[in-house]
């Protein structure tokens, strides 16, 4: 079965009154919509459709992203949506993850735990006890979704719970609808990096994001750029930061992590990961403008055979990559001395 992600970009963002429509308003750097298709491109789906209206985004798109333009925008989200749902259907797509271009916070991992939530035909994500976007719609409703209005797939979850899995899901799924958003958006982004300067003990040497956070709200794993500001490049997209997450990884591995966890998955399923993480890295910077003069080699930690570092193994697990040795290492902190140490993770997932 294969899954497209949605991006609805249609709209006119007539409540945001700035200087340029909220999509294109610049949020640590780069376009607000820029958040959002990198956290789609992260979670892997097999293919990226945006759906613009109101203004021309064709630009900013990466080359692997499909535009779908709906010139009837003004009548509602719906159109939007049935746009989207053709768009799939002709593409031979079982399923679609539906989600809002203004939401800049929603990461990759909420989009990956939706788009494979089993048993029923809607997965709607839930934060804090609230549904909100992305949504998965499977092929099999989409001939009951609405035609024209604004609600998108709001009155057919309600009308038919009986069809609908909630997708419990950490993180921040605000969408910006006024300047105000904006600002607190900016200034949140503003913290983030005063934080990671102390927790790394220096200033960060190139573009990054806080993709999982602790319970308040500290940064616990970036992804980064994979190129750094000097023309470096730099092989760890995901990077374990969180000083306590550290010190816990960092005492595993002295009980002789790294060749327990070796041994106990082969070097077949560790290059496997190595494999896929350096596709992903390749596929991040490919969605980029960047041209750099030498692209990072290896895999997780920069490495092609077996574990080099446990911590970066965890951080990707944690950002919801598909590592087997992360997800040992989460097995088996429990070993740890540590007595506060949940039997879960308890860091929660953003994207910047």
């Amino acid at each position: 079965m294969t899954v497209a992600g949605v991006l609805l970009a249609a709209g006119d963002g007539s409540r945001f009154t700035g200087d340029t429509h909220k999509l294109l308003a610049d949020l640590g750097g780069r376009p607000v919509l820029a958040h959002a298709l990198r956290a789609v491109v992260a979670a892997g789906l097999d293919e990226l459709l945006v759906v613009t209206g109101a203004i021309e985004l064709a630009d900013h798109m990466p080359e692997s992203v499909r535009v779908v333009h709906n010139p009837g925008w003004r009548s509602g989200q719906a159109s939007s949506l049935q746009l989207a749902v053709e768009a799939a259907r002709e593409a031979g797509h079982e399923s679609i993850v539906v989600g809002l271009a203004d939401q800049p916070f929603v990461g990759p991992r909420v989009w990956k735990q939706v788009a494979t939530a089993p048993s029923a035909p809607i997965a709607a994500a839930v934060f804090a006890g609230q549904r909100r976007p992305p949504v998965r719609l499977d092929k099999a409703i989409w001939d009951q979704l609405p035609t024209e209005g604004d609600e998108g797939a709001r009155t057919l979850i309600a009308a038919h719970p009986e069809l609908v899995t909630e997708v419990p899901c950490v993180g921040d799924p605000s969408d910006i609808d006024t300047e105000e958003t904006l600002q607190a958006m900016r200034e949140t982004l503003s913290n983030d990096t005063a934080a990671v300067t102390t927790l790394l003990g220096r200033s960060p040497q190139g573009e990054f994001e806080v993709v999982v956070r602790s319970p308040d709200g500290l940064p616990v794993v970036l992804r980064n750029f994979p190129v750094l500001d000097d023309g470096r490049p730099m092989p760890t997209l995901y990077w374990l930061c969180g000083a306590r997450e550290n010190m816990l990884v960092g005492r595993l591995e002295s009980m002789k992590g790294v060749r327990r966890a070796e041994t106990d998955l082969g070097l077949d399923v560790i290059n496997a990961a190595h494999d896929r993480y350096r596709e992903e890295r390749d596929a991040f910077l490919d969605s980029s403008a960047a041209t750099p003069a030498h692209r990072p080699t290896g895999g997780v930690g920069g490495t092609r055979n077996g574990v080099k570092c446990l911590h970066a193994h965890y951080g990707w697990w944690l950002a919801g990559g598909d590592d087997p040795v992360g997800q040992w290492v989460a097995e088996h902190l429990h070993e740890v001395d540590y007595p506060e140490w949940p039997t879960a993770p308890s860091a929660t997932e953003d994207t910047a």
